[in-house]
């Protein structure tokens, strides 16, 4: 929660000094980080939900489809199987999810904070 705060903070204030420091227009500033922070709160979101495991039937019956469709040979499901099993690779997905899940709802935050205190100032 933290480190969310930190750059959802540190966005607002990166974006608020560059705003001065390329001498751009306000409302041009506010509305391209309005923009990029709804795209980047989507993906966070979209992280955040695959992270949950909503969409795995979904994903499951596709898979299903798909083996149906195109067989696999047989060191190919061996393989798969490994991965499957292999701990160190689910913790470091598990991992790079959270902190992308992080990275971007921050940062999408962090824009939608600037334009929504910045339409203040117009």
């Amino acid at each position: 929660m933290r480190n969310f705060l930190f750059i959802t903070l540190f966005v607002s204030m990166l974006l608020l000094v560059g705003q001065k420091v390329l001498n751009t227009e306000l409302l041009t500033m506010i509305n391209n980080a309005f923009f990029w922070g709804l795209i980047s709160l989507t993906i966070g979101a979209c992280f955040y939900i695959l992270q949950t495991g909503f969409l795995n039937l979904f994903f499951d019956g596709f898979r299903q489809i798909t083996s149906v469709i195109v067989p696999k040979s047989r060191s190919l499901e061996r393989t798969d199987r490994k991965m499957k099993e292999d701990v160190s690779l689910k913790k470091w997905k598990q991992t790079v999810f959270a902190n992308a899940k992080l990275v971007f709802l921050g940062i999408g935050s962090g824009m939608a904070l600037f334009s929504i205190t910045g339409t203040f100032f117009l």
